[in-house]
């Protein structure tokens, strides 16, 4: 495939040398995943210019440059305000211009697959669209997402306003849907008595990979070395080392600066993660930049609440990594196997804290110990004549369901 050549222009506001390599790194990968080859970056230290974003005087050697080099895309680092993709589109004739969050979104819209994965992402990029459609320019082309955006005149605008805050009525509506059916999941789950375990984790870290690794199920999840290969959440169910299973679920990679209308309208994805009993924040070692991406993830964990939620850190790609790993968490290779055993056995330990109950059940109840074995491990079981003396081991929530399912046997006998 031919890629574009792209311009990065980066606006900088600190002195951070290393910072601005790791932005400028991540937004050239990221153009790779939009067929754009980043042929050169720009920099500029100074305040947020209201018109172009850049200095007057620096956007008009970027437009020498872009025409002297054949640039087909000028791509800047920070989300672009409706005026300023108009007078940036006035200025730059025959050049697409892009921001990072138009760059992510045309990403995430190539790797919707499932009609949730798809949903969430129209929403996200009309609602980014909205405001945008001033100029009817090369960016309302390539996000009006079969609209009937391409080439129409500016007396077509409102008609076009007004149809596209339809589809993102209609979307949001079809989003209240998808929450109603995840809570109904999520219910059953719960009464089942199926602790969740939640993967996170920076975009490419291999999350999915560890799924597939974990559950060893026959429906293997997509699973590629590219950014945001998968966005569709995925449940398989894992057998742990005590002989208890639990439900292993998969979400959508994160990113630092994930535009704030992704999160929005992933947000059903989201929720996902308060319900789970544990989340596994999956790491990539052998990222040049792996710290930087782990507190990436510990601020958007933040955002939702839950960076006091039980949590355990999975260093992944040890196989391909050189050195010590660090300290605080595991260190595992997806891929070839090492250690999983023992992040098995931590997930259990962390699931299932060792705590018993004796409790006799008479011999017609004996179905209300057999619904929960999956969750708990019968320790010793004694033979009476008026039932059956067990000692159980497991979580304390399963331990009083089991107490609550026997009790209302016996109210009800």
């Amino acid at each position: 495939m031919i890629l574009k050549r792209g311009l990065i222009c980066y606006l900088a506001q600190h002195e951070d040398e290393e910072a601005i390599a790791y932005d400028v790194a991540e937004l050239k990968e990221l153009l790779v995943n939009v067929d754009i080859e980043a042929a050169g970056v720009v920099v500029q230290r100074r305040r947020p210019d209201v018109k172009y974003l850049f200095g007057k005087g620096k956007i008009e050697e970027i437009g020498q440059q872009a025409a002297s080099e054949q640039i087909a895309a000028v791509v800047f680092n920070r989300e672009l305000s409706p005026r300023q993709v108009k007078n940036l589109e006035d200025l730059f004739e025959d050049v697409e211009i892009w921001d990072r969050t138009q760059v992510v979104l045309e990403i995430f819209n190539r790797r919707a697959r499932s009609r949730e994965g798809k949903i969430q992402v129209d929403l996200a990029s009309l609602s980014y669209l909205y405001p945008r459609m001033l100029g009817l320019g090369g960016i309302l082309s390539r996000l009006g997402g079969g609209i009937g955006t391409r080439g129409p005149g500016e007396t077509k605008l409102e008609v076009l306003r007004r149809a596209v805050r339809d589809q993102i009525h209609e979307l949001k509506e079809e989003m209240g849907e998808v929450r109603q059916n995840r809570t109904v999941l999520r219910q059953q789950r719960q009464s089942a008595g199926i602790p969740v375990v939640s993967l996170v984790g920076y975009t490419n870290a291999g999350k999915s990979t560890l799924l597939n690794a974990l559950s060893q199920s026959s429906q293997q999840a997509l699973a590629e070395d590219r950014l945001f290969a998968t966005l569709d959440p995925l449940s398989r169910r894992i057998h742990l080392p005590s002989g208890r299973t639990a439900l292993l679920t998969d979400t959508v990679g994160f990113i630092h600066d994930l535009p704030k209308k992704l999160k929005e309208a992933f947000a059903a994805t989201l929720e996902e993660l308060q319900e789970a009993d544990l989340l596994l924040h999956v790491i990539d070692l052998t990222s040049p930049y792996w710290e930087q991406q782990v507190a990436a993830v510990e601020d958007i964990l933040g955002e939702l609440a839950l960076d006091d939620h039980p949590l355990l850190k999975v260093y992944n790609k040890l196989d391909a990594f050189e050195g010590d790993p660090p300290f605080g968490g595991v260190a595992i290779s997806a891929r070839s196997g090492a250690n999983l055993d023992l992040l098995r056995q931590l997930v259990d330990e962390a699931l299932f804290p060792e705590q018993e109950l004796e409790i006799l059940v008479p011999y017609n109840r004996l179905n209300e110990v057999g619904r929960l074995r999956d969750y708990l491990k019968v320790v010793t079981e004694e033979y009476l004549g008026d039932g059956v003396r067990f000692t159980v081991r497991g979580r304390l929530q399963d331990l009083e369901r089991l107490r609550s399912r026997l009790s209302a046997a016996e109210v009800e006998a």
